[in-house]
């Protein structure tokens, strides 16, 4: 039985007072009731997961809702002193295969507040498991001058990985359009946002996003291997994605056979990059 199928993470440092953030993505493969019914097998995930301030989760599949919260206690239990909260994610999935996500995040240690999060609304039915979007606080002032920032959380269908992929634009449009608030740096900063944000790119139109407020696109892509070709992850870097940094690139195998970067984190935000430290994304 596979514990977790993926895991990919990174270190940030915003504050003066917190010395690093740990923010890990992990899809937990059919997290569901067998597995939470398995006080061992369960406890293990807590283990690791505690390792992290903000955890991304794919995969909690229990149609009665009970296993998120069964990871949840035995999380919280080896963190009594700095509990977690929990945003969890309606069920979904078009196909009778259903799944939630989840954010953990361990405010006392993160010194980051999740202050609001939803399953973006596919209108046009785009993506399997539509993505859920969390947008987070930075709550103490610090060197690194990043105030919030955005996570979107994909477990996308393998079989339409790339056109998924490609679609994250509409969601990063919607987030802006939702959001006026965090691009309105100047008069223009809206429109800006929304122009840069180039959807259907190409090679003499690329993707241009620059703003104050960081975005992350992480999780479980399935975006390597028989999925999302090289010739077709060349043209993500390159064209459609050009405006983001690639946080883990293919020298780093995220499958539990270690042959495949199924799991990616691309962000887009030059404060939040900076903040990284160095070598800490990885598995």
């Amino acid at each position: 039985m596979k514990i977790i199928s993926t895991i990919v993470f990174l270190m940030c440092v915003f504050l003066t007072y917190v010395s690093t953030v740990r923010i890990g993505s992990f899809n937990l493969h059919q997290y569901g009731p067998t597995k939470a019914a398995n006080a061992t097998l369960t406890g293990l995930i807590a283990d690791i997961l505690n390792d992290f301030d903000v955890v991304v989760i794919q995969e909690i599949t229990d149609v009665t809702i009970q296993a998120p919260y069964v990871l949840y206690t035995a999380l919280n239990n080896r963190s009594i002193s700095y509990p977690y909260t929990m945003a969890l994610s309606e069920r979904v999935g078009r196909s009778t295969s259903k799944e939630q996500y989840i954010f953990f995040n361990r405010e006392s240690t993160s010194g980051v507040k999740l202050i609001n999060y939803y399953l973006y609304d596919d209108v046009g039915n785009r993506f399997e498991r539509p993505p859920f979007i969390g947008t987070f606080q930075v709550t103490k002032n610090g060197t690194s001058d990043v105030k919030y920032f955005t996570i979107m959380n994909l477990h996308s269908k393998p079989t339409a990985a790339y056109q998924e992929f490609l679609d994250m634009r509409y969601v990063i449009e919607d987030f802006i359009l939702k959001n006026a608030q965090y691009f309105n740096e100047t008069s223009t900063s809206l429109a800006d946002a929304l122009e840069e944000n180039v959807i259907n790119a190409t090679s003499t139109n690329k993707p241009s996003l620059r703003t104050n407020h960081p975005i992350l696109i992480m999780g479980d892509l399935n975006a390597d291997c028989s999925y999302i070709s090289l010739t077709r992850q060349q043209s993500l870097r390159s064209i459609n994605y050009a405006d983001f940094v690639w946080m883990i690139n293919n020298e780093v195998k995220t499958n539990t056979r270690q042959t495949c970067t199924y799991d990616r984190i691309l962000i887009n935000g030059d404060k939040f990059v900076r903040a990284i430290v160095q070598g800490s994304n990885t598995t």
